[in-house]
């Protein structure tokens, strides 16, 4: 008799909740004038040596995931992610970003169905289709010409990361498929990302000074909360659910991140982003119930 799944897609749940806080996190740092690759290099650095210690004290610390090919693919997927989430935020709301980057939960579905033959429906394609038009809604706020703008493009570098985080989703999943330890791979994961953003760090980052104490406690909460918390969170719940349905239960994220936005930032959305988000939402809500969240084991 197989195990009920409920306390994994609770570790799902928690951390979308995580992840959430994390956008509010980001625009403090940025209003505080942190460079937003840097800051993306600190919360790994950070949150690296939180895991690898924690590793290495349980004596389970394996180099060769380190080496292992879709492990290094999926650390520059995500370096790159946040890097283009950090700098796209820079310029649009925390509101936008948490909305645009859970957009991803079609794309997911899609790789998911192309890679895990994981089953993709009707009631999918029609989620996939609301989405992007929230999307649209939330981009240019209903004037076409902001797409010249550089609230624009900070909405589609954040887009893009949300995007680009499909594809690691998928490949996560392939990856925990196969390897056993979740801490070992969080942690190698991570550890790839720091290097990874190294270099892109050097190339563009054109300040390392953090000129607050506000500063630094957004660092150390993004590092440990929403880094080293929140990822093992994630890969430990995604072992036992499917990618598709992992995608729709991180969409806390959504929930949390607007919710933070509006309490610390004081973010109230234009009528025309919250009818893209009740879109985007509605989308989601179409997906989960196309989807096969009854418990089963991914694959089963």
């Amino acid at each position: 008799m197989k195990a009920p799944l409920g306390r994994f897609e609770l570790y799902l749940a928690l951390a979308g909740v995580l992840w959430g806080t994390s956008f509010v996190t980001i625009k403090i740092a940025l209003n505080n004038d942190i460079d937003p690759i840097y800051f993306a290099l600190l919360r790994f650095v950070i949150g690296s040596m939180a895991i690898v210690a924690v590793v290495i004290w349980l004596r389970r610390w394996d180099s060769s995931m380190l080496f292992y090919p879709p492990i290094i693919l999926n650390g520059f997927l995500n370096a790159l992610s946040f890097a283009l989430q950090n700098v796209g935020m820079a310029s649009t709301s925390a509101t936008n970003s948490v909305l645009l980057v859970n957009t991803n939960v079609g794309i997911v579905a899609i790789l998911a169905a192309i890679f895990l033959a994981e089953a993709i429906t009707p009631r999918i394609v029609a989620g996939i289709f609301l989405g992007m038009l929230g999307v649209l809604f939330i981009s240019t706020n209903g004037d076409l010409s902001a797409i010249y703008s550089g609230t624009f493009w900070g909405n589609l570098l954040v887009l893009a990361a949300g995007w680009a985080w499909a594809f690691y989703i998928v490949i996560q999943k392939m990856v925990l498929n196969k390897k056993t330890d979740v801490l070992m791979v969080t942690a190698a994961i991570m550890v790839i990302t720091t290097l990874f953003l190294v270099p892109m760090t050097l190339l563009f980052t054109t300040s390392y000074v953090i000129p607050s104490a506000t500063g630094w406690i957004a660092v150390l909460y993004i590092g440990l909360v929403c880094t080293f918390a929140a990822s093992l969170l994630y890969n430990t719940g995604l072992t036992r659910v499917k990618a598709s349905v992992s995608s729709v239960i991180l969409l806390m994220e959504v929930v949390s991140g607007m919710f933070f936005a509006v309490l610390i930032l004081g973010e109230m959305p234009t009528a025309v982003t919250a009818m893209g988000g009740a879109l985007v939402l509605i989308s989601i809500l179409v997906i989960s119930f196309s989807s096969n969240g009854n418990g089963k084991r991914a694959g089963a």
